[in-house]
């Protein structure tokens, strides 16, 4: 079983990597602006830092997998890492998130929803007299 499946992953993991490093890095850059945003509940904000103590504190009092299970131990600290950047995003507020990943709230102006609709011209107003 394990002869199969690591030629397997080595061959996924040129394919899968391309599409997954651009979104770690906008994920990141997110959860930095997030965890700096003062709008941010001060409790929504820390869980980052506390997840990352965790990540590299030596001695933890509760582990899910052993860390002499050679690279098995540290998959639970991944998955608290994924959980509090989860967190993170999920716990702000909507709009300062929106902000931050630079997508606004959808409009609905005429322009927006069919610009093909839209006639852009000039106007002169003359006087009747």
């Amino acid at each position: 079983m394990h002869r199969l499946l690591f030629p397997l992953i080595m061959m996924l993991i040129p394919r899968v990597m391309p599409r997954l490093i651009p979104k770690a890095f906008l994920y990141l850059r997110l959860a930095w602006k997030l965890t700096f945003d003062r709008r941010v509940n001060l409790l929504v904000r820390s869980v980052i830092p506390i997840a990352l103590v965790y990540f590299l504190w030596p001695w933890r009092p509760f582990n899910l997998i052993p860390d002499q299970l050679a690279y098995l131990g540290k998959v639970d600290d991944v998955i608290v890492l994924g959980l509090s950047l989860l967190l993170l995003i999920k716990l702000s507020p909507k709009h300062i998130v929106d902000e931050h990943r630079g997508t606004g709230p959808k409009t609905n102006r005429p322009e927006d929803n069919n610009p093909s609709n839209v006639v852009d011209s000039t106007a002169k107003f003359t006087d009747d007299q």
